[in-house]
């Protein structure tokens, strides 16, 4: 049982484990996870964020991500001012369809003007949303600076609350 339970992403008891052991690039089950910065170029961006200090922003979108080249209407999630524990507040916002949860953009940054991004034509790898939980998992996602070498990989997940519209909910979570 032990060893299902670890080739299932669980039974050690660390959810961060569990977390980087999602499926990626779609929809799925995502275990809660606290949400870890590391690999940070500089190091100092590295940290566990405090997801109970967030302020949330979501919403749905009728447009199509075609900046991104998806097929179809997308959900938008974000968290800002999540409480970093090297002292630094960041943010995250992340966008996925509605209809395959497929990821086509995560975005990243901190409160000192910071901004990274993971931008892609096909799903972002390691990106899986449950919108039955609101919850999004991140195993191993690099995001890096556009215009600079900054870049740090993200693992955990980032729970959001419920949206206000009744038809973006039954969507997006």
């Amino acid at each position: 049982m032990a060893a299902l339970l670890t080739a299932c992403g669980g039974g050690d008891g660390d959810p961060a484990a569990a977390a980087a052991a999602a499926p990626g690039a779609g929809g799925g089950s995502v275990a809660a996870a606290p949400l870890v910065v590391s690999a940070g170029t500089p190091a100092s961006l590295n940290g566990t964020l405090d997801k109970a200090t967030a302020q949330f922003e979501h919403g749905s979108s009728n447009a199509l991500m075609t900046t991104y080249n998806a097929s179809d209407d997308h959900c938008r999630v974000g968290a800002f001012a999540m409480l970093g524990s090297n002292g630094t507040r960041y943010y995250i916002e992340i966008s996925f369809s509605k209809a395959a949860k497929v990821v086509g953009r995560v975005n990243f940054g901190a409160d000192a003007g910071l901004l990274l991004l993971a931008r892609s034509v096909a799903p972002v790898a390691g990106v899986t949303v449950d919108t039955a939980n609101r919850r999004i998992g991140l195993a191993n996602v690099v995001v890096g600076g556009t215009n600079s070498t900054n870049s740090v990989t993200l693992n955990g997940s980032i729970e959001y609350p419920s949206n206000i519209d009744a038809a973006a909910r039954a969507a997006c979570g």
